[in-house]
């Protein structure tokens, strides 16, 4: 059962996590457009509050010391020979936004394995994601569990029948069959890299990442959330978008406008939707979607 003797599925590791963290998104190119609204493009400022330099390059380690987001391009990352802290983090935030219908499910899996958890029941807590039931993922749990671990974001410990830990000097003493007999199963628990991915990458950042982008689109944001309070298939999300005035539809590259579903996939993309049978606003939806109510009735 130890599964970092199993095949698993391989995976591209395209860009640097901050392009991720920050709005942009892994696999997910970024408009072409030119922006007219540069002038409210937000600042860029550190968890304590201190404004930084707009031109400067919102590096890992910025994003890691709670850098917030901004609309940057930013530099490719390799994995160095000796990595520190930030870079372990990088190739975790990686492996979960590498594949975009993987993405959730490996996210949530990380962030329910902050706990120590055995081994099946990380399977099982897979198997019942909203992403797995309804998204047709064809990794197994299994593999998706092995993702991570290779990446760096969770840690497997070999238990025996007793629940006690198996070292490596005792299995270095067996052989493979008596190995397999001695490992009952494995305690998996997210690293200290795997837990600041899912800070990093925790939906209400990744939500506020992609309002900010474009403050000019916020509205229409929350507006396609509200109606999604409810589950919606997309003609009733196109018809609202149709029957609603006032709701952002720039002209983007190619004399293209924008249309619902550039909306439903960003809030997709971003955890504030989630698919199940139709499209629904998640728990972390829900929350900045009556947080905006609130600031705009105080606002009043």
């Amino acid at each position: 059962m130890n599964i970092k003797n199993k095949p698993l599925p391989k995976f591209e590791v395209p860009a640097s996590y901050e392009k991720y963290a920050e709005g942009g998104y892994l696999m997910d190119m970024r408009e072409s457009e030119p922006d007219s609204f540069a002038a409210h493009k937000p600042a860029v400022s550190s968890a304590a509050g201190a404004q930084l330099d707009p031109a400067a390059e919102l590096t890992p380690a910025a994003i890691a010391q709670g850098a917030e987001p901004a609309d940057y391009e930013l530099p490719d990352y390799e994995l160095p020979d000796e990595p520190t802290f930030t870079d372990r983090v990088n190739a975790v935030v990686m492996c979960i936004g590498s594949q975009n219908a993987l993405r959730e499910a490996l996210y949530k899996t990380l962030a329910f394995c902050e706990q120590p958890r055995d081994f099946t029941e990380v399977e099982d807590f897979i198997a019942a994601t909203d992403e797995f039931v309804y998204s047709h993922i064809m990794q197994t749990p299994f593999a998706m569990i092995g993702m991570p671990t290779d990446a760096g974001g969770l840690s497997q410990t070999p238990l025996d029948e007793a629940g006690n830990p198996v070292t490596a000097e005792q299995l270095a003493n067996l052989t493979a069959d008596e190995a397999d007999d001695l490992v009952a199963t494995y305690r998996i628990e997210a690293t200290d890299a795997g837990r600041e991915a899912v800070r990093l990458l925790a939906p209400e950042r990744r939500i506020e990442a992609q309002l900010s982008l474009r403050p000019h689109r916020r509205d229409t944001y929350f507006a396609v959330l509200d109606f999604c309070s409810t589950p919606r298939k997309f003609p009733e999300i196109e018809a609202f978008f149709k029957a609603t005035p006032g709701l952002s539809q720039d002209i983007v590259a190619d004399h293209h406008k924008l249309s619902p579903d550039f909306f439903v996939d960003k809030l997709d993309k971003a955890g504030a939707l989630v698919w199940r049978g139709a499209w629904v606003a998640t728990d972390a939806g829900k929350q900045m979607l009556e947080a905006h109510k609130r600031q705009t009735a105080n606002a009043r």
